[in-house]
């Protein structure tokens, strides 16, 4: 994936600290199905973020020579593919240094003036405009699993197996302990039926309380903590996080509503995936800014069916201008994945599991195609004048 070809254009893919920013990225790189160059911008997050990215960015010797280690030099791109803050700002820059050549493509929320992208590409979460450069999906992008050269890591525990995955706190959402310890019960109370175990899988940002919380609802539980190193083949692992065995083989997984990658996984992987929901954290903020994206747009929309195209042009730009100097973002409203999840039956609410009947297993589902990327794909290609290699041969 990172040779030039002669017959098809560049493409630049940024990859972050933020592993489904890069999940995304890739699985649009992916589609596109030509030679791509990743670089890599992977420094921690925090408060030291933006000043490092200045300097990364500078004219002084230093920022050059950051800029060469990490390969951001000529020739550039005809085309990156972003997602995220950081790498946006990067994007851009480049962007700047190419004479205006290179073409931005982002995927989720839109951190500068919207006009800006030359293709913005909205997932569910993020409630963007209807603007030419603007292309909505159904579901987040998710690559598609290549399960079979994965490591098949030992788990000892008796099957079927009932998966737990934890995510962490997000401000949308108000998971309380009594909330995960329900989930918990029926997991529990399916392994006791079935003669199985329940499994409890963490991610990097979860909470203490919330695994002691799952932990007091269950008999003998097998805890994998999140580590960023491998599953070991040979031992059942307490310092790897059998992961992608875990999606492969449970018989259900429940999922905490704030981790829409894991809820994905989930998906995608054919093992029936519930939600462990949680209700909205009460914000006016939030609310009022989500009230008023859903009135300009319909004032908009109805401007235009009265033929008042100027008017409607007018409340766009508004909304636009309003955005691009942050007095009123797009909003995020995580709980559309877990609508959109519903939608296309691909994973249910963890209320709704039976404990009496062991969950029907289906084949692993290409989610890529189902999110609705042909038309991202065709208009990258649109942007890059990409040929098709036969036909420039």
């Amino acid at each position: 994936m990172t040779v030039i070809s002669a017959f098809q254009p560049d493409t630049w893919i940024l990859q972050t600290h933020a592993s489904g920013d890069n999940e995304q990225c890739l699985a649009l790189a992916e589609a596109l199905d030509g030679p791509v160059v990743i670089k890599h911008l992977d420094w921690p997050a925090g408060a030291e973020d933006r000043a490092i990215t200045r300097r990364l960015l500078s004219g002084t010797d230093d920022g050059e020579h950051r800029r060469r280690a990490l390969g951001l030099q000529a020739p550039w791109p005809s085309l990156i593919v972003c997602c995220g803050r950081r790498a946006s700002r990067i994007a851009f820059w480049v962007k700047k240094q190419s004479g205006g050549r290179t073409r931005i493509v982002s995927i989720g929320r839109a951190h500068r003036a919207i006009a800006e992208y030359d293709l913005l590409v909205g997932t569910p979460q993020f409630m963007l405009p209807k603007r030419p450069n603007v292309v909505g999906l159904r579901l987040p992008l998710a690559r598609q699993k290549r399960t079979q050269h994965a490591r098949n890591a030992v788990v000892s525990a008796p099957k079927p197996w009932f998966t737990i995955l934890l995510g962490g706190e997000v401000k949308e959402f108000d998971t309380a302990a009594s909330t995960l310890k329900e989930a918990a019960l029926r997991a529990q109370m399916a392994a006791d039926r079935h003669g199985g175990s329940v499994i409890v899988c963490t991610s990097r940002r979860t909470p203490e309380a919330w695994i002691n919380a799952v932990e007091s609802a269950l008999f003998r539980p097998r805890v994998y903590r999140w580590s960023a190193a491998p599953a070991n083949d040979n031992h059942a692992n307490d310092n790897g996080n059998p992961y992608e065995t875990l999606l492969r083989e449970s018989t259900c997984l429940f999922v905490t509503a704030d981790s829409a990658s894991m809820i994905l996984d989930g998906c995608g992987s054919g093992t029936p995936t519930y939600v462990i929901e949680s209700p909205r954290h009460v914000d006016l903020r939030r609310s009022w800014r989500r009230g008023l994206f859903n009135r300009l747009g319909d004032l908009s929309e109805s401007l235009r069916q009265h033929g008042l195209m100027l008017a409607g042009e007018r409340v766009d730009a508004t909304q636009d201008w309003l955005h691009a100097r942050r007095i009123l973002r797009y909003p995020r409203d995580l709980r559309r994945i877990q609508d959109a999840v519903y939608r296309l039956n691909l994973a249910w609410p963890a209320s709704s599991f039976d404990a009496e009947m062991l969950p029907v297993r289906e084949a692993a589902r290409d989610l890529t195609r189902m999110s609705g990327l042909t038309e991202v794909v065709a208009r990258c290609r649109a942007l890059q004048g990409w040929i098709p290699r036969r036909a420039a041969e």
